[in-house]
């Protein structure tokens, strides 16, 4: 392929890099996954500017041919994407379901009618002193 064929390339890694940092700078992509994109459009970057160093690369791990590396790679970089994704998708059915149960908890404390609490503040604590167990909030895990 002609030097001129690899403008399409350095264009789509300057737009995924650009992407990638903007969505860094507005907080909507953190952690791993954003150093994985900002690497992934860099690297896309790199080799549209140096094209041979592609078949480089794929002679030093004996690939015999370089666009079987970026599918390969491409692949690789989809499923850690995906794991870490599951991963995160299970932090946060955890963290909602305990947050669900605290919510439970403090409206049962509360009347339906006026959202005060159930017990009279100027009453005395009676409760307390015969042995009554006072709700507590789920630990955090």
């Amino acid at each position: 392929m002609r030097p001129d064929g690899y403008w399409l390339g350095l264009v789509g890694g300057v737009i995924v890099l650009l992407l990638s940092l903007e969505l860094v700078r507005r907080r909507q992509v953190r952690g791993r996954l954003a150093l994985a994109w900002v690497v992934l459009g860099a690297a896309a970057v790199v080799l549209a500017l140096f094209p041979d160093l592609l078949g480089d690369l794929s002679a030093a791990v004996n690939v015999q041919v370089p666009l079987n590396l970026v599918l390969f790679s491409g692949v690789l970089f989809l499923l850690v994407v995906s794991m870490q994704l599951a991963s995160e998708v299970g932090r946060l059915e955890s963290r909602t379901r305990r947050l669900a149960e605290e919510v439970a908890l403090l409206r049962a404390h509360l009347p339906a009618a006026g959202g005060s609490p159930a017990v009279d503040p100027s009453a005395p604590a009676a409760a307390d002193t015969a042995g009554a167990a006072r709700p507590t909030t789920p630990r955090a895990s």
